[in-house]
């Protein structure tokens, strides 16, 4: 199969060099044509009411979360379900009810999802720090082919680029739960080279019990202009990042600290060892933690050509890391302890080419990844802390570790797609992607028992058609309507325990990929460049959506559901204002139902997805004066939630959050300044959870300066 993938990434791309006229005569020759600065394919979607795009300007505001995601708060259709302001975490982002495996996460237009192997979330976000952004372009749906399979949209995360002037910037930022940030970016030119460095230190006390952070940074990137219009490039992204292991407190569990937020207990790795100790999540206590160190590398070569250009990137990442548990009522004695190599040198390989042709846009390219999970060693055990059941075969892995599998899982795809110009007021793109994808048998040794199941696996291929009209009937207002097929494959760890549990004849014997029918429709409005009004509303269907539940003394199952359809509808305005003045709202409702949960048999959600809000609401009100002053005040809304424990119903409340930011340029001279800045979130000291049982903070302040030069 991989040599017929081969045989056609390289029929397709000789086919489009030849279409653009790049062939290895006019390289030989030394024809250069049509020479750009900067040559970078990014994830740029069409403007229309379907996309947003958050500014440099409102990415810098402080908070303690120190994450970019904050940036995104305001947007319709955003969610964020953490358990924590920081640290490490599963799938704090969602948008439309897509959590992150299924959206598509992209730095500079290439993936940065890593497999989330051994309880790790699909995004470090450690390594996407907001003083290192230039802007946040956000696609909804699965969008055009060269997308990929990206069920709720993608964000793109466009960094800074240097500019012909050297510039180095310093923040220094302190606040609430003994919060402090401090970062340096700096980015110049000479001649044909270009560098970007940046680095930083961030530490918080955290909310929860035992919750602190402490975390290293730093990222690099540097180009070199060659002849022919062609550019390379190559960059780094390092973090290392110890995080508290949040401990169990509540009025009547051992050891209860009455000073700190009643919260349940989280492990911040995997596979859980909480149902295999004697006193469960009550077991651990105080320095508990988990350390993570992620690297990746990235390089690049970019060529531009007369109206188009193609682009070649490899990354390839790997993550470490550590954790070490200590006893609940003795904080100095050890109870265990494990290193796990949970991605070793995973890579991916995207191509991508455009060209203009009259009023065509077309594009093509090809994609190719691998991932997979390393060895995890167990390297102190005192087994006096855990219960009988490390003896039985089936937990082993407790007191052994596992063994690890590189290349478990291998993804390719070929795109195609064509954006045409019609004419003014209409506009076409439509669009194919070929996909193919391998999950393999995973071998008995890594549980540490007999397999006494058939081997099986996972082998497919899939052609996905994208289709969007656009349609501008007058000056000031566009309609969208887009149709799309998109599919979503299961990661390392859904296909390593659904494996697993298959296993143990558990109800989950089935196990296929997502398939998602997609329809939108979307209108934008403009009003004498004052005001802008966008509707949007959308309906999906995925069949054989892939659920998962913690099941005590199993582990954690995953299994399809039959189907689940989400839709919705989303309102927004942005008004300029006199009095610098401008001011934004929108309301976002939607509802997500599903049929054919072979967990909620009884169906206690009543059809319903679960910690899915069917209201969320964002206003704000902006102030700025000629660059040296501004102001934001902002509310979110978020309405109440289904959450399913197991398999009792717990009702989230809806909250709302009042917050606030300044700064205020003390000094400027040309390209020189020093700004204050000062954040305020959850002004009225809300009480509210994103994830159930995980209380997040009250109201929190942080303040500090920003130097640049």
């Amino acid at each position: 199969m991989e040599h017929r993938i081969i045989k056609g990434a390289i029929g397709m791309l000789g086919a489009w060099l030849a279409l653009v006229g790049v062939d290895g005569r006019s390289l030989a020759a030394g024809v250069e044509v049509n020479r750009i600065d900067d040559v970078v394919v990014r994830a740029e979607a069409e403007s229309s009411a379907m996309d947003d795009r958050v500014p440099e300007e409102d990415i810098p505001r402080p908070g303690v979360s120190d994450t970019v995601l904050d940036a995104m708060k305001n947007l319709p259709g955003v969610q964020f379900k953490r358990t924590a302001v920081a640290g490490n975490e599963n799938g704090k982002l969602r948008i439309r009810g897509f959590d992150e495996t299924r959206l598509r996460i992209m730095k500079d237009g290439i993936p940065v999802h890593r497999d989330g192997s051994y309880g790790n979330g699909p995004v470090d976000w450690s390594t996407l720090p907001a003083d290192a952004v230039e802007s946040i372009e956000i696609y909804r749906g699965a969008g055009p082919a060269k997308f990929g399979n990206a069920l709720g949209g993608v964000v793109n995360i466009v960094t800074k680029k240097p500019g012909d002037t050297p510039r180095t910037s310093i923040t220094s930022l302190y606040g609430s739960m003994t919060t402090t940030m401090n970062s340096i970016t700096h980015s110049g030119k000479k001649g044909a080279v270009g560098w970007v460095l940046s680095g930083g230190r961030y530490d918080t006390d955290g909310w929860l019990r035992n919750n602190f952070v402490e975390q290293n940074r730093a990222s690099g990137e540097l180009s070199v202009k060659m002849p022919f219009g062609t550019e390379l490039g190559a960059g780094f992204s390092w973090s290392d990042q110890e995080t508290g292991m949040p401990v169990m407190n509540g009025p009547g569990t051992p050891h209860y600290n009455s000073g700190d937020p009643d919260a349940d207990g989280r492990e911040l790795g995997g596979p859980g060892i909480t149902y295999r100790l004697k006193d469960g999540f009550s077991a651990w206590g105080n320095r508990s933690f988990s350390e993570d160190e992620n690297l990746s590398f990235n390089t690049w070569i970019a060529k531009a050509f007369d109206k188009g250009s193609a682009r070649v990137d490899f990354r390839t990442w790997r993550q470490d890391k550590r954790e070490v548990y200590y006893d609940a009522a003795d904080a100095s004695k050890r109870i265990y302890e494990r290193e796990t190599d949970a991605e070793p040198d995973n890579w991916s390989l995207n191509l991508a080419i455009e060209k203009e042709i009259s009023s065509h846009r077309i594009e093509a390219g090809a994609e190719s990844r691998s991932h997979g999970w390393g060895d995890q060693t167990v390297t102190y055990i005192d087994e006096t802390y855990f219960n009988g059941s490390i003896n039985s075969p089936f937990f082993a892995f407790i007191r052994e570790g596992f063994k690890g599998k590189s290349d478990s899982i291998k993804y390719h795809a070929l795109y195609l797609q064509d954006h045409w110009q019609i004419n003014p007021a209409l506009d076409l793109q439509i669009g194919v992607r070929q996909e193919w994808f391998k999950a393999d048998s995973i071998d008995p040794d890594a549980f540490g028992f007999v397999w006494s199941t058939p081997v099986t696996q996972l082998d497919e291929s899939n052609l996905d058609p994208r289709l969007r009209l656009g349609y501008r009937p007058w000056a000031n207002g566009v309609f969208h309507l887009a149709f799309n097929v998109a599919h979503r494959y299961p990661t390392s760890p859904e296909y390593f325990w659904w494996y697993l549990n298959n296993g143990t004849g558990f109800f989950n014997t089935g196990f296929n990929s997502e398939k998602a029918l997609q329809y939108e429709f979307s209108y934008e409005h403009t009003v004498a460049d004052t005001a802008k009004l966008m509707v949007r509303s959308y309906y999906y269907e995925v069949d054989d959506y892939i659920a998962s539940n913690f099941v005590a003394g199993t582990g954690n199952v995953f299994y399809n559901i039959d189907q689940v359809t989400l839709k919705g509808a989303e309102i927004g305005i942005a008004v300029d204002l006199s009095w610098h003045l401008s001011t934004f709202a929108n309301l976002t409702c939607q509802r997500g139902d599903k049929e054919g949960d072979p967990w909620d048999s009884n169906n206690v959600l009543e059809g319903q997805i679960p910690d899915f809000p069917e209201t969320m609401a964002n206003v704000g009100l902006d102030y700025k004066l000629d660059d040296r002053v501004s102001a934001h005040l902002t509310l979110n809304y978020v309405g109440g939630r289904e959450h399913l424990n197991g398999a009792g119903l717990k009702r989230l409340g809806s909250y709302t959050l009042v917050n606030c930011a300044a700064e205020w340029k003390v000094w400027q001279k040309q390209n020189r300044s020093l700004s204050l800045k000062l954040a305020a979130e959850n002004l009225f000291d809300t009480d509210y959870e994103e994830e159930a049982g995980y209380p997040m903070p009250g109201a929190t302040l942080i303040a500090g300066m920003a130097l640049a030069f």
